[in-house]
């Protein structure tokens, strides 16, 4: 399985929200050749002191095969992806507050979905 696409992110099920950085799961946004992976990030303590480890758990796993389409858009004032799944689902993606940054990301990830998807 080849990787496409890798970057940290925040991700929702549906709509982003107004308080979006409360609303939605940081993690890891992973784009292979079969599937999109959008993984919880977590922080444990190893310690009372407060030393900590990032923790990935799974979140969402979603088969290219179940996307019907992913696309940009600006939602309030963020950039986010909209992925779109066969059995009408809807998750909310985006990789930056920050408007250019996000912007670009939103395409690229929008694209890189869109071209597996067809292949």
């Amino acid at each position: 399985m080849s990787l496409l696409y890798t970057s940290e992110g925040y991700f929702c099920e549906g709509e982003v929200e107004k308080n979006w950085q409360f609303k939605m799961e940081f993690g890891k946004i992973i784009l292979t050749e079969k599937e999109l992976s959008l993984i919880k990030k977590s922080n444990i303590n190893l310690t009372e002191i407060g030393s900590s480890v990032d923790k990935f758990n799974e979140g969402f796993i979603i088969p290219l095969s179940k996307i019907k389409k992913a696309y940009p858009m600006k939602n309030r004032k963020i950039h986010v992806v909209k992925v779109e799944t066969r059995d009408d689902h809807l998750f909310s993606i985006t990789m930056a507050d920050e408007n250019t940054y996000g912007k670009n990301k939103s395409l690229e990830l929008s694209e890189l979905i869109n071209t597996a998807i067809l292949k």
